[in-house]
């Protein structure tokens, strides 16, 4: 009776062990579960805020294409508006000051171009009609610019004293040459007396028509 009771005893015993021990592990698997959700929650709000953060750099960064875009945009419609008004200027401006320059510069050639010739009648002859090519160049664009800038009255005007200039600069020529007649000095002088008066012309022209 007492062996019966003593092994009734133990059996108790260690089926209340065994429930205990069922009783931890579920206690175990249910923490281990809770801390699972709690990884994957914070996961899945770390990722969320990565996404985030993607997307405002995203959009940071298409913003700052866009204005880099706009400012390029911007600085070439900027260099275009410079050149337009550049050329405009230099047309409004006026041809003046370039002629000027232009005529004094033809007035150096003409310089050097006499100190080279090899002080023959015939070497100075030869300097005194490219010098003349050259003031006839110069007057003649003068007249092509003015006709672009005058009126038609006003070019008309100066038409008809441009004939007058013309009969005016071969009797000063003619005149100048006389004292040289059937000498060798009479063409280099006719020469050099149209060369001058055209030089003079060209300036009168630039100085008072113009713009």
């Amino acid at each position: 009776m007492k062996k019966m009771f003593t092994i009734l005893t133990l059996f108790i015993f260690l089926v209340g062990c065994n429930s205990e021990t069922v009783s931890k592990k579920n206690d175990s698997d249910t923490e281990s579960d809770d801390i699972t959700v709690e990884e994957s929650s914070e996961s899945l709000t770390n990722n969320q805020k990565d996404q985030n953060t993607d997307l405002k750099e995203n959009s940071s960064t298409v913003q700052t294409d866009s204005q880099d875009q706009k400012d390029s945009q911007q600085e070439t419609k900027s260099k275009a508006e410079d050149k337009n008004v550049s050329k405009d200027t230099d047309k409004n401006i006026g041809n003046k000051g370039k002629y000027m320059d232009k005529l004094n510069d033809i007035e150096k050639a003409a310089t050097e171009i006499r100190q080279k010739d090899d002080d023959t009648t015939l070497g100075m002859i030869e300097s005194e009609e490219v010098i003349l090519a050259k003031w006839d160049q110069a007057l003649n664009e003068i007249y092509q610019v003015l006709e672009k800038q005058l009126s038609t009255t006003e070019m008309e005007k100066l038409r008809v004293e441009q004939r007058k200039w013309i009969t005016y600069r071969d009797d000063t020529a003619k005149e100048a040459a006389k004292k040289f007649e059937g000498g060798t000095m009479e063409s280099l002088e006719y020469t050099a007396s149209q060369a001058g008066t055209t030089k003079e012309k060209s300036y009168d022209l630039v100085e008072s028509y113009m713009k």
